[in-house]
């Protein structure tokens, strides 16, 4: 059986090197994606559920321009989510949400996950969406910009996302009552999604250190560099302990794993959009040998460096059939 790497939706990168996806309404055995426009709810330009039978490969980063997602972790264990420099280890009642504009992925996806997501499209100024008025629909994109990234579900939020399956499937199609019940639906669940998000944001909010931080977008943005443990204590101003301690907490892993973790991110990008070898990849990310790079993305991704490459090239490749 072929290795399944989850990249959906993607199309090229842009001048940032951060691929772009958009909606692209085609469902798999383990994803159902659909389109809620032709119910006349445009700013809901995706709505999907997946459920992994078999384990997979994460996404390489990438935005959603214009758009926020919104991800519900149903079932499922081992699941990290990446949002710009942090690292989210989610669990089952998880709810993960990016912002149009920052880079995010999934390390892996692990057998046995099952989240459901939804996609909001950010109305332009003066538009409105789901029959509010201006002032609500303003209101409402507001409170869904300044989401955090993680948060946990409430009884509610997880009561209106089966609500909207329920609908979507059961009420016959182009009648006015399914129009009215889809709208009324997805306005609460968005609704939902704010409260969640409120009711969360103190539990967990965690503490920021802004040397640390720094320290970590360093790391993010130059994996290659030899990193050591007694420099990283020392830039921090903190004991080694206290170092692996905070860094837990702000990444969701000790030093050494997060940076093997960004350079196995920059060779994703490397392999699905350059020609370079493995072996100049691994060198150019400061991994000793071709095989202790090739183990280390192993680990993190379920597949060799040439597999990833090779799926990438067969992604790309489907979409512009």
């Amino acid at each position: 059986m072929k290795k399944r790497m989850a990249v959906r939706n993607m199309r090229d990168a842009g001048h940032d090197g951060i691929m772009r996806s958009y909606p692209k309404y085609e469902s798999t055995p383990e994803a159902r994606v659909v389109d809620l426009s032709p119910d006349g709810i445009d700013c809901i330009p995706e709505f999907g559920e997946h459920n992994y039978k078999q384990f997979g490969g994460g996404t390489v980063p990438h935005v959603h321009p214009g758009m926020i997602e919104i991800i519900f972790c149903r079932r499922g264990a081992n699941l990290s989510f990446c949002n710009g420099d942090k690292i989210i280890a989610a669990r089952p009642g998880s709810v993960l949400a990016a912002q149009p504009q920052t880079p995010h992925f999934l390390r892996l996806y692990p057998k046995g996950l099952s989240t459901t997501w939804i996609w909001f499209r950010i109305p332009e100024k003066g538009k409105t969406v789901l029959g509010l008025s201006a002032e609500e629909t303003q209101w409402l994109a507001e409170r869904l910009e300044a989401l955090p990234v993680h948060f946990m579900y409430t009884p509610a939020l997880g009561k209106s996302f089966r609500r909207l399956w329920h609908i979507y499937d059961s009420v016959p199609h182009g009648t006015t009552e399914r129009r009215l019940l889809l709208r009324d639906a997805v306005t609460r669940l968005l609704l939902d999604v704010t409260e969640a998000a409120r009711v969360g944001q103190a539990a967990n909010a965690g503490v920021s250190d802004k040397r640390l931080d720094a320290l970590i977008g360093e790391m993010r943005r130059d994996p290659s560099r030899n990193w050591t443990i007694d420099e990283l204590a020392e830039r921090a101003a903190m004991s080694i302990a206290k170092l692996t301690t905070s860094f837990r907490r702000q990444t969701g892993l000790p030093p050494h794993a997060f940076l093997v973790f960004c350079r196995v991110a920059r060779a994703k990008e490397l392999l699905a959009k350059t020609v370079r070898s493995v072996a100049a990849v691994a060198n150019e990310l400061g991994f000793q040998t071709a095989q202790h790079f090739a183990a280390q993305f192993h680990r993190e991704t379920g597949f060799s460096p040439r597999e990833y490459r090779a799926a990438a090239r067969r992604e790309k490749a489907a979409q512009k059939a």
